[in-house]
């Protein structure tokens, strides 16, 4: 029905009321359309075995952006079955963490300060250069 036709009999609705009829049902369908996207790629990102695994889980993103019509489900087993699983490499980065943190750890420690003797003779000696350079 164009904007310049009258209604054809009554009982029909006002052309206000079906745009709005329409415009509702556009708000209702979108919020629902990004519902069950958003839940699809809840289920496909942290299903077991892609959750947690950065290979995998770009994997799961980017299939599932092109293949709208998988489930989230379908998604996931599809990359569990056919992209390999990251190998965990914390093993040596654990024991080179452990050990800086070790050796760091005395340096807060209140013992290991400097001794005020120290400290004041690193003062003088400061002192004694400038005045060399002032005359």
């Amino acid at each position: 029905m164009s904007g310049n036709q009258a209604p054809a009999a009554t009982g029909t609705i006002s052309q206000a009321d079906h745009d709005a009829a329409v415009a509702a049902a556009e708000t209702k369908g979108h919020a629902a359309g990004v519902s069950a996207e958003s839940k699809r790629l809840t289920t496909a990102m942290g299903a077991e075995g892609v959750k947690g695994d950065g290979g995998r889980m770009a994997a799961a993103l980017d299939l599932a952006a092109k293949s709208p019509a998988m489930s989230g489900e379908d998604v996931a087993a599809f990359v569990v079955a056919n992209v390999a699983a990251a190998k965990p490499t914390g093993g040596a980065d654990a024991a080179a963490y452990e050990q800086q943190r070790l050796a760091a750890a005395g340096l807060a420690q209140p013992g290991n300060a400097p001794k005020p003797a120290d400290a004041s003779a690193g003062w003088s000696k400061a002192a004694e250069r400038i005045n060399k350079r002032n005359g």
